[in-house]
């Protein structure tokens, strides 16, 4: 009996250390993006497995959706951690659950050691505050992310029956001013049923739940995120009067019926595929490559086998909307990286070289042409330094995104995007809008300075911001649906002057001068 059960405590051991440590080959790796989460069967991945020698498996399941606890209840216990960089070295610094990476990328990652030496900037954006690496991040490419857009169909219909309102013709729809943008919007709805058959309409809807009215709020000249102004002093846009004067302008447009009534409602669909394929949506403000490719007939086949679109459906870019200055906005730009790769701490030493080999692969130029594009005659074919996606990539029942999504590429695994890979596959006119923003210099070029990898809190400053962001979030949130259903009345001095009380009581102040004392 006492042999017996001291091979079932071997036994018992055996197994604990493997699902802690990795067990030699058994890995497991955490790993997810809009939605999409990592499978051992992905062609992109496949490749790094095997230049690594490992098998990986990710922790998270296609049905589980709420990633953040299940980050926290398992997530960030397994072999390779993807997360934001702030959550990984906050982490790190507070539980010392993730390893400094230096001394492996040093003596196993040659390519990785060779592209932090040729790009200080980059090694410096991947390290933390104690001069630690915990994290090898995902670096981006390309400047415009988010533009307006507008139902170039509805436009037509309207034109045809004579009713656009004053100003607003189908072919000046780049030279709108905010007026004339509400106006368009108006005749959107009060025009419904010359527009679609769907029992309702959304004149405007944005499916980013965190940035929607911040976003919105740029029409005039406000937002509700931190911004150095001329005098390089921190600034948080939520409590400044100009955000007063758009919160008071939204809610009107909210009480008129022109915006979605579910904008601040947390939802796991896409809302383009759910409001175009019921034809009841007619402007939005969403990233341009994806945003256009919902006029691609193929995947607009995919929409839904009971699309309420009648005729052609055409989505067009349109400049932001001149605000009363005779200026144009939009307040975002891409991150310069997205999440990092981490290692957690549990793992064996021999596990670790491994891994490290694993993040160095994405590195090499095999690595980081699969990571961009997926398998080089499956999924890419190259003509010098052109590159073209096969129909696997462009003719598929989705997105070019989301099938490069599903064979492991462009996920936020470690390496260099390159936006070659977007060239690849944007239309003609997503082209043009993006072109159109930059070399107009609409876009917001200082968006990036108060998030990382800019800003490098120290443990204590981190856990004190993130807390107040919890904090004032709450009360944000509280308020501006408050006074969206209230109406624009109800954006009074009094109640405005209280919403700045609580919310500096909240920790803006403290937001504000934390940040400060990183600024350069």
């Amino acid at each position: 009996m006492k042999k017996l059960l001291l091979m079932i405590l071997l036994m018992v051991t055996s197994i604990l250390t493997l699902a802690s440590c990795g067990g030699g080959n058994e890995l497991t790796i955490y790993l997810y993006q809009d939605n999409v989460i990592y499978r051992s069967d992905m062609p992109v991945f496949q490749k790094a497995n095997e230049y690594a020698g490992i098998k990986l498996t990710g922790v998270l399941q296609k049905y589980d959706t709420n990633y953040d606890t299940i980050y926290n209840l398992r997530g960030k216990d397994a072999n390779l951690v993807v997360n934001d960089q702030d959550t990984i070295e906050a982490t790190a610094l507070k539980d010392g659950i993730f390893l400094d990476l230096t001394p492996l990328i040093e003596q196993h990652a040659p390519n990785l050691k060779k592209f932090f030496d040729e790009n200080p900037e980059k090694k410096a954006w991947a390290t933390a505050s104690d001069g630690k690496i915990y994290g090898v991040p995902f670096y981006t490419d390309g400047k415009t992310a988010k533009a307006f857009f507008v139902r170039l169909d509805w436009v037509n219909k309207l034109a045809k029956a004579n009713a656009l309102p004053a100003g607003v013709t189908k072919d000046n729809l780049n030279d709108l001013t905010v007026d004339q943008f509400h106006d368009l919007l108006k005749a959107f709805k009060d025009n419904k049923n010359l527009l679609t058959s769907f029992s309702s309409i959304y004149p405007y809807f944005d499916r980013d739940l965190d940035f929607a009215i911040s976003e919105l709020a740029s029409l005039w000249g406000g937002t509700a995120e931190y911004y150095l102004d001329q005098n390089n002093k921190v600034v948080y846009g939520a409590i400044q009067d100009e955000f007063k004067v758009a919160i008071k302008e939204i809610s009107k447009w909210f009480n008129e019926g022109l915006i979605d009534p579910a904008i601040l409602t947390p939802s796991n669909k896409d809302k383009r595929v759910e409001y175009f394929a019921q034809n009841s949506g007619g402007a939005t403000h969403d990233w341009i490559g994806t945003t256009y490719s919902f006029n691609d007939d193929v995947y607009a086949e995919n929409l839904n086998q009971d699309s309420k679109i009648e005729g052609k459906f055409e989505l067009i870019c349109i400049a932001p909307p001149a605000r009363k200055d005779g200026s144009r906005f939009e307040p975002t730009i891409r991150k310069q990286i997205g999440t990092v790769t981490a290692i957690n701490t549990s793992t064996s030493a021999e596990d670790q070289v491994k891994l490290i080999k694993w993040i160095d692969y994405f590195f090499s130029e095999t690595g980081h042409e699969q990571l961009n594009f997926g398998i080089e005659g499956e999924h890419f074919n190259k003509n010098g330094s052109t590159y073209s996606f096969t129909n696997k990539i462009l003719n598929d029942k989705a997105t070019a995104l989301a099938n490069l999504y599903n064979i492991g590429a462009q996920l936020q695994s470690p390496g260099v995007q390159t936006f070659d890979y977007e060239e690849a596959w944007l239309s003609e006119p997503a082209r043009t809008a993006m072109n159109m923003y930059e070399s107009n210099q609409y876009i917001n070029l200082k968006y990036n300075d108060l998030i990382y990898p800019n800003i490098k809190l120290s443990n204590a400053d981190y856990q004190e911001i993130n807390a107040s962001r919890s904090a004032v979030n709450q009360v944000y949130l509280d308020q501006i649906s408050q006074w969206l259903k209230g109406g624009p009345n109800s954006v009074t001095d009094s109640s405005w002057s209280s919403f700045v009380t609580k919310m500096k009581q909240a920790g803006t102040d403290k937001i504000v001068a934390t940040l400060q004392n990183y600024v350069k």
